[in-house]
């Protein structure tokens, strides 16, 4: 299954739904320059040799904040 750039929660639903074991990683800028959404989406995906999705999720940056 592919969950790149989909909602965070959305995927984690069908991974419940589909009984798959997944790990989520959140990332996030150092340092405050842009504003973030509260919505997750997923940057990255690697599923190991035993089926384990290990996602990496952000969220989208908005504009500048001075």
């Amino acid at each position: 299954m592919d969950t790149v750039a989909q909602p965070l929660s959305e995927v984690i639903n069908k991974l419940e739904q589909n009984d798959s074991k997944y790990t989520v990683t959140i990332t996030k800028p150092s340092r405050n320059m842009f504003q973030l959404d509260d919505t997750l989406y997923v940057i990255r995906q690697q599923v190991d040799a035993d089926g384990i999705y290990h996602l990496i999720a952000a969220a989208k940056m908005g504009k500048e904040v001075f």
